[in-house]
């Protein structure tokens, strides 16, 4: 009797140990095109699906806000965080000498998934892309949908230059209104595309200022976007002039738009238009009506709930 015992006893404890969940916290430097590059995950159950979060920018690391989010997603994802080449520590490990493309960040991003793909023994992954990250994610969508159980766009670059444009008009006739001579004078000199970052910055500082609340050159610092510029500005303008609408005009997998109505940094209306052309199994957006471009930091926890409920329908 005391032997059967045991035998049942040992039988559950090699069936738990076998079914047993594990939490998940790495940071790591992986080898992605050539460079050491920072991936971090989290979970708090490692038999759960995977999920890749692309920061915006290009060059802003997702690590300074992402706790708001993550901490309600670890239960039902593996949560992967990359620190795009020239970002964050990726930049910081001093490893990357080659002038930054968008060949190379699109070939960066299919090694990620690749690379995180095999780490976890997963066939897929859901795909996250936030602002220019969702530039990279369309592109990477519709390469490589056999790799995802879905894409969620998110205040997604669609086509830069005519979200600029669009933003210009809207804002000086806010200005108009408000009789705000100096912001009409700021807005009128802007041409688009850029000639310069003094004046992509005059457009996001009163982009800011009329969408949020007063804005100060304190608060909203020049020197932020000179220092950005320098290594930014030629990728940032190659791809405001692309326009996703023409070259991705279907996704074979589902898609999903995160958007505010009050975006005006990724002008709401011209990824509404691209979504009414788009050709795609599934597609739906979620508006978020207490953001304004920053979804995923400003509401850190719908944005997370959606993202479960995403997960719920896909697998």
């Amino acid at each position: 009797m005391i032997r059967l015992s045991y035998l049942i006893f040992l039988l559950l404890f090699i069936n738990i140990s076998l079914n047993a969940q594990h939490s998940i916290k790495t940071h790591e430097g992986v080898n992605i095109g050539g460079i050491g590059q920072w991936i971090g995950t989290q979970s708090n159950d490692d038999t759960k699906p995977l999920l890749l979060f692309l920061h915006g920018g290009p060059g802003f690391s997702s690590r300074p806000y992402s706790k708001k989010f993550i901490k309600h997603l670890k239960n039902d994802f593996i949560i992967a965080q990359w620190d795009q080449r020239g970002t964050g520590i990726t930049a910081a490990w001093g490893n990357d000498s080659d002038p930054i493309s968008l060949e190379l960040m699109y070939n960066d991003t299919k090694d990620v998934v690749d690379y995180l793909l095999k780490k976890f023994g997963k066939d897929k992954l859901y795909l996250v892309g936030f602002s220019w990250g969702g530039f990279l994610g369309h592109q990477f969508a519709h390469e490589y949908p056999e790799l995802l159980y879905a894409y969620i766009s998110v205040s997604p670059m669609i086509h830069g230059s005519g979200s600029d444009r669009l933003t210009k008009r809207i804002l000086i006739e806010k200005a108009q209104n408000a009789n705000n001579f100096h912001a009409i004078k700021d807005l009128s000199q802007i041409s688009i595309p850029y000639n310069s970052w003094e004046e992509l910055y005059k457009l996001r500082k009163w982009t800011a200022s009329f969408s949020e609340k007063k804005v100060t050159n304190k608060q909203f610092p020049p020197s932020l976007f000179r220092t950005w510029s320098q290594k930014w500005m030629p990728l940032f303008l190659e791809a405001s002039n692309m326009n996703i609408a023409e070259s991705v005009p279907e996704i074979r997998c589902p898609i999903y738009f995160f958007l505010s109505d009050k975006d005006l940094v990724a002008n709401y209306k011209v990824t509404q238009n691209y979504y009414n052309k788009l050709k795609a199994s599934h597609k739906h957006i979620v508006w978020f009506d207490q953001s304004t471009h920053e979804i995923p930091s400003q509401e850190p926890k719908k944005f997370a709930m959606e993202l479960i409920k995403i997960g719920q329908l896909s697998l």
